[in-house]
């Protein structure tokens, strides 16, 4: 997950002159009172309202000041019919795909997924001016950033869930063009074999970031976990052995018995907004792939569970978002024991 810090020395003086004691007085660290004449409003603004998926706005680098490292952009919200609660931000680097964008401001109210809590003040029209980076390192190309917000808990991969206002893009233009090929994201993880009943093991894999997640960090976390790993050795799964499972399916697939569930998914995480992914056996050569369209010829399976695997065996899959992949199995160590695990090498598009 990207925490990035763009704290301005506007915003660090702002800090030696005021206290904050609430979550609504947190947020004023970006509030913007477009009915105060004194209130200097910069340039770009963008305006993003219920119902409007359409505004934008494009920063040329070429036009900031030289050696600029960020710009502030007046970004207002505003809904009718629903109420903003939560404040949701990607970030897209040369067309390599959206990915988490949080802003690391101190003082700022945010959830425990990293969506900005909006204050009840707020819930129908807000203004805030954002700080966005100017990469050093960039030299060509656009970063786009999406802002959307939402009635509740939202999704970084699906705007659309509990979607208010929005979404609307903020594009910084470096100039030049984006690369034609994408590379795939790649990730190594060691998942444990044993998931404990309480759900404090880390049973799930994410493959926004390939981090792993425990069930009891719950539903804020919920959206990002997409499969998990148990390994089938007594009972009616005494022939899974080393097994994955979409996160949907995982409670039903990790049982000794019909009915009677190991471990408590929904329960413990406290939704049933569960995501699927559905795996195949695969004859793709995981070495080979390296940029996103090497994938595309993968079509959705019907399992959202594999079984039996062994060391070497390459997978293939297509996650809740339409994303493709391939999981190798690197290492298998153990059953079900304390300790053992499965190792996998991930490629994923972005």
């Amino acid at each position: 997950m990207k925490k990035l810090n763009f704290v301005s020395l506007m915003i660090a003086a702002l800090f030696m002159g005021l206290s904050f004691t609430s979550c609504e007085e947190d947020s004023s660290i970006l509030d913007v009172d477009p009915e105060d004449e004194n209130e200097e409003t910069v340039e770009p603004e963008i305006t993003i309202t219920e119902g409007d998926n359409t505004a934008a706005t494009t920063i040329y680098v070429s036009e900031l000041e030289e050696g600029a490292t960020s710009v502030d952009v007046t970004v207002k919200f505003s809904s009718t019919e629903e109420t903003m609660r939560r404040l949701y931000m990607t970030e897209n680097i040369a067309g390599a795909g959206d990915e988490v964008y949080e802003l690391d401001i101190e003082g700022l109210d945010k959830k425990g997924d990293g969506s900005v809590d909006l204050p009840s003040d707020d819930g129908n029209e807000f203004t805030y001016k954002i700080p966005f980076p100017v990469l050093s390192n960039m030299s060509e190309g656009t970063v786009v950033y999406s802002l959307w917000t939402t009635s509740g808990r939202g999704d970084y991969r699906d705007a659309e869930k509990r979607l208010v206002a929005g979404p609307g893009t903020i594009t910084i233009n470096y100039g030049g063009q984006n690369p034609d090929a994408v590379a795939v994201k790649e990730f190594s993880a060691k998942m444990l074999a044993a998931p404990l009943a309480d759900g404090s093991s880390e049973t799930f894999i994410s493959l926004v970031d390939g981090e792993l997640y425990r069930i009891d960090q719950g539903e804020e976390f919920a959206a990002y976990w997409d499969f998990g790993y148990y390994y089938g050795a007594s009972g009616a799964i005494e022939s899974h052995k080393a097994s994955l499972a979409s996160t949907s399916a995982y409670e039903e697939s990790f049982q000794v018995t019909t009915g009677t569930s190991i471990v408590d998914v929904d329960g413990i995480a406290g939704t049933s907004e569960l995501n699927n992914c559905f795996f195949a056996m695969s004859s793709l050569d995981f070495d080979a792939v390296s940029i996103s369209s090497d994938l595309d010829g993968i079509s959705q399976p019907s399992s959202q569970n594999i079984t039996d695997l062994a060391v070497g065996d390459v997978v293939e899959f297509v996650d809740n978002y339409g994303k493709k992949g391939l999981i190798k199995v690197a290492e298998i160590k153990g059953t079900y024991n304390s300790g053992d695990y499965i190792k996998l090498d991930i490629k994923v598009q972005p």
